[in-house]
């Protein structure tokens, strides 16, 4: 029998960033980036922001996948 991989997320510091998380960081810097440097007019504008709006939506759906992994990987006794 081969023994599926745990989804609950270990207890200690994670040892890295993850690659994701940088992902979303970068976005949200680079939008910020843009918005202080470039005349924030037209498509520069637009699309700063834009950088800004996915990263915080990708990064409010990667929480409530968390949420619920952890949720559901609970003991049954730990559930409210």
């Amino acid at each position: 029998m081969h023994s599926r991989p745990s989804l609950r997320p270990s207890r200690g510091p994670p040892s890295a960033i993850p690659w994701q998380f940088s992902l979303r960081a970068a976005a949200v810097v680079a939008g910020l980036a843009l918005l202080l440097v470039v005349d924030v007019h037209g498509v520069a504008f637009y699309v700063a922001w834009a950088l800004i709006g996915l990263a915080l939506i990708c990064e409010t759906a990667a929480t409530i996948v968390y949420w619920r992994r952890t949720r559901d990987n609970e003991p049954p006794n730990r559930r409210r």
